[in-house]
Formats: structure tokens, C-alpha cells, sequence
């Protein structure tokens, strides 16, 4: 690889990151996704080096706490990065360091793995199935992520009970169904990550709950455009929850106001109709009590980016919000999206990009999900001329999405502790 062609890999940076949540659904960490460009197989020596690179480079100029959150990440490295010699810059309390399934087990590797632990570094086995080569790896690790799409059931509970007998955790992956997840719990799996928590669980005949049917008939209130100031005031009210943390974010160091806002006729004034809508929006949704808060965090990071790149291809930014903001809409209210979107008086741009995936702004969806899950390839695609958006840009409103999201959530959460 040319010196050119690795400044070109180090240049374009993508970081990704997939919640890890615990057995109360609470997040107890992130892994964190990078790009190592586009190397051939030929030159897989050349790319681990150029994603050791990246890796260092991405911490240093972003900051594991921003990416992060303060809680764990979770870095997946290769083989020629366990063996290197070149420091983390991390903080070893709060790293997770993922042994792939594809690296080669020898003393070599062993000893360096026992290197990093002693560092303080927690170890985690990734895709792990035990075998005879990588059983040496089990004394260091603290813990084994099984890969339930790779095991039949028979094969996962055989896999836990040999695990078991080693002082570890473990984390079930690639999780897609709510069967999926109860099975793990009752198998004793201590950490869980998958789409599931980002898919909805539709269970067909049976009619929307009464707390969310009203919910949704308020959001619907609130998105109506003709929705006048003392209807919007009067819809907000009456909900006493939505009033105080409105209230409380408003005053919050986030607006940074000079004076305290001490009623929704006042916040109108001072945020404007549009900006209070999607708070009270955002409020009553983060109510829906039997979901992790974490796809409320999700939801934000989403509408604030897709808020971002509108206004870098001059989109409506307030309509880049409300995509990003019902791109999981179905998941919180347990309905397929097209069925809720039937009930809310959305322009037509906006039920298209969440639909269809049309348009400007069901593009800009694209590059956000795209970019949030990792898939680096649809996200290579969607970077066409007629957006002209370049990947730094993308990882930079990601980077501040995430950041701001983080922001409002815990907000909301000091809000309900009050």
C-alpha cells in the first residue's frame, strides 16, 4: 500500500456505535465501529495496520468519553493490533478490547492477550464457539459474546453450559427476536445486542394499548400544521409529566436563558412553536415506560443528524428532524410505521422518506442508518453527487449528533429523578 493510498484510508474515518444493553434493558455500553477502507484480500496486512491507525487517530481526535458516553466501548481488534507495540490511548477502565473469532490462538497471541488484561483492560471474545484451539483464551477473557445467528438452539445451550464453568460474562449477539432474548435471559446471559431492540415486536389483531393510542393521538395534535399557539399551549398542559420536563430542558444550562421560563406560554415565546411541537413530541414518547431509554437516545441522535445533513444539502431542517425522530416510531408503539403514519398529518415528504425511502430526505435516512449500523458499503452508495456529502462531514454531525442526544437524555432522566 502506498503512502498515499494509507493517508487516504486514515483520512476517511467512520465510527459507528451498537448499544450493549443489560438484563434491566439499561445500556451498559457501546461497540464501536470503524472503516478500514477498501483493501483487498491481498492486502489484509497493509489494512490491519491502516485500522490500527485509524483506531488511534479516531480516539485522539474525538475522545472515547464523547463517542462513549462514559459508559463501556467496545473495540473489536485484529490480530497484528493485539501483537503491536503501540500504546492505547484509552482509558482502560472503560475499554472493552474484542478478540475476533478469525485470530489465529498461539502462545504468541495468548501472552500478548495476558499483557493487556494485566494493563487493566477488559477482554472480550467475540463470535466465540470453543474449540480445542481457542479453550487457552478462556482463562483471560472476561467476556465471550456468542453469535446466536452462528449456534442451533441445541448448540447455544451446550455452548453455555461448557461456558459456565469459567468465572466470565456472557454476552448473546446478533439478536433478532423477543423469543431470542427471553431465551438468553433464562440461559444466564448477562449482556444482549442485536437489531431486535431496534426492531419492532408486531403482534398482529391486537389494537394499540390505551397509554399509547393516546399518546399517539397527541403527537398527532402536535404535528397537525394547523395546530394553532393556544391549542399547542392547551395540548401540552394538560399532560403535567410533558410540562415539567419541557419546562426543565428549557431552563436546563442547554438553552443557557437569561431568564427562567416558568410556563408553556412563555417557552413559546422563547423557542418558538416548532421547537416546542418536537420537545413535547420527544417528552411523550421517552414515556413509553416498557422500552430502554436507549431507544429514545437512538430516535435523538437520528433526528438531529438527519437534521444536520439537511441543512447541508439546504432540505428543510425541521422535516429532517421529524424523519429522524419517526424512524422508530414502530418500535416504541409496537405497529408496523405505515399503519401509525396513517394517523398523523405528515406532508407527504416526510411519510415518503420513512415509507419508501424516497427523496432528499429518505436518502439522508439512508446515510444515517447506514453510518449508525455500520454498513459501510450501503453508505458508499448513498454518498452520490446529487447530495454531495463527503465522509468527513458525515462523521463530524454523527460525532455532534450523538453528543447532543446524550445531552438531552440524561436531561430528561434528571427531569423524572427530581
Amino acid at each position: 500500500m502506498s503512502a498515499n493510498s494509507e493517508n487516504a484510508l486514515i483520512n476517511e474515518v467512520y465510527v459507528g456505535r451498537q448499544p450493549i444493553f443489560n438484563r434491566d434493558l439499561d445500556v451498559f455500553g457501546y461497540e464501536l465501529l470503524f472503516r478500514s477502507g477498501h483493501t483487498a484480500a491481498a492486502n489484509v496486512i497493509d489494512g490491519n495496520q491502516a485500522t490500527s491507525q485509524v483506531i488511534i487517530n479516531t480516539f485522539l481526535e474525538i475522545g472515547l468519553e464523547q463517542i462513549a458516553n462514559h459508559r463501556h466501548a467496545f473495540i473489536n481488534l485484529t490480530r497484528d493490533f493485539l501483537l503491536g507495540s503501540i500504546p492505547l490511548p484509552l482509558n482502560q477502565e472503560k475499554v472493552v478490547l474484542e478478540v475476533l473469532e478469525d485470530v489465529t490462538v498461539d502462545d504468541e497471541l495468548v501472552a500478548a492477550v495476558a499483557n493487556l488484561k494485566q494493563q487493566g483492560f477488559v477482554i472480550a471474545l467475540d463470535d466465540f464457539i470453543l474449540d480445542d484451539a481457542n479453550r487457552a483464551l478462556l482463562p483471560l477473557a472476561n467476556i465471550v459474546k456468542v453469535d446466536l445467528m452462528a449456534l442451533s438452539q441445541d448448540e447455544l445451550k451446550d455452548q453455555v453450559k461448557q461456558l459456565q464453568d469459567h468465572k466470565l460474562d456472557l454476552l448473546a449477539e446478533k439478536i433478532e427476536t423477543h423469543d431470542e432474548f427471553q431465551l438468553c435471559k433464562e440461559l444466564g446471559f448477562k449482556y444482549f445486542q442485536g437489531y431486535y431492540f431496534c426492531k419492532p415486536r408486531v403482534i398482529s389483531g391486537k389494537q394499540l394499548p390505551a397509554n399509547r393510542l393516546a399518546l399517539l393521538e397527541m403527537i398527532s395534535k402536535l404535528q397537525n400544521p394547523d395546530c394553532d399557539i393556544k391549542e399547542l399551549e392547551s395540548i401540552i398542559s394538560r399532560d403535567v409529566a410533558i410540562s415539567y420536563k419541557l419546562l426543565r430542558i428549557i431552563n436546563s444550562s442547554f438553552y443557557g436563558l437569561s431568564k427562567k421560563v416558568e410556563s408553556i406560554q412563555k417557552a413559546l415565546v422563547y423557542i418558538g412553536m416548532k421547537a416546542l411541537r418536537n420537545w413535547a413530541t420527544v417528552i411523550g414518547l421517552s414515556q413509553v415506560d416498557d422500552k430502554p431509554p436507549e431507544l429514545i437516545n437512538i430516535s435523538l441522535a437520528r433526528a438531529k443528524m438527519c437534521e444536520l445533513l439537511a441543512s447541508e444539502v439546504r432540505c428543510n431542517k425541521e422535516a429532517g428532524f421529524t424523519v429522524g425522530l419517526f424512524s422508530m416510531l414502530d418500535v416504541l408503539m409496537d405497529r408496523p410505521l405505515d399503519e401509525l403514519l396513517e394517523q398523523l398529518p405528515l406532508a407527504d415528504e416526510i411519510t415518503d422518506a420513512l415509507l419508501k425511502n424516497e427523496g432528499v430526505l429518505g436518502n439522508i435516512l439512508d446515510i444515517v442508518m447506514s453510518y449508525e449500523r455500520g454498513n459501510w458499503n450501503e453508505l458508499d452508495e448513498d454518498l452520490d453527487a446529487t447530495l454531495k456529502l463527503d465522509p468527513q462531514t458525515i462523521r463530524n454531525h454523527y460525532i455532534e449528533s450523538l453528543a447532543w442526544s446524550d445531552d438531552i437524555t440524561s436531561s430528561m432522566q434528571n427531569s423524572s429523578d427530581s
